[in-house]
This record gives C-alpha cells, structure tokens and sequence, in this order.
C-alpha cells in the first residue's frame, strides 16, 4: 500500500513540475498535446474538399443562361451584332 501511494506521490510532483515548464513556455503544451490527425480523417477531409469543389464547378456549368438573349428586343442590338461578327 506504501508503495501505490509513494507512486501516486511521485506521479503528482512529476504532473506539477511540467505544467510549470508550460507556465514557463507555452509551446511545450502544445507539444504534449498535439497529434496528427490519423490518416483515414485526413484522406477523408480531403475526399470531402475535393467532391465539393467538383459540385460547385458542375452547378456553375449546369447554369441554364444559353437561351439569354444579349438583347431583349427582337430585332437585334449593335451588341450583338458587334459579337457576330
């Protein structure tokens, strides 16, 4: 029983010595923490990024504007005139 609380005494001392290396520097915390994101997340995220930008690129294509006139008479515009020739 000494021994699991000498362990537990050992392993408190050693958590309040490093939070006061990232009191000191912030940067170490970080260290500590950060990990890569597994690679299926990461194939994932850019599976996701990649189908909605090809969405976005088909949805402006799919546009129906070709019956548009450049002109809203009938007889015709020097715009449109100008763009035929």
């Amino acid at each position: 029983m000494m021994d699991s609380i000498a362990l537990a005494k050992a392993l408190e001392l050693q958590s309040i010595a490093r939070e006061e290396q990232w009191r000191r520097n912030e940067d170490l915390f970080y260290l500590d923490y950060a990990r890569d994101p597994l690679p299926f997340f990461h194939w994932l995220g850019r599976m996701v990024a990649g189908l909605r930008d090809r969405k976005r690129s088909m949805k402006k294509a799919d546009r129906l504007e070709t019956s548009r006139s450049a002109c809203n008479s009938n007889d015709g515009c020097a715009q449109a005139a100008s763009s035929r020739i």
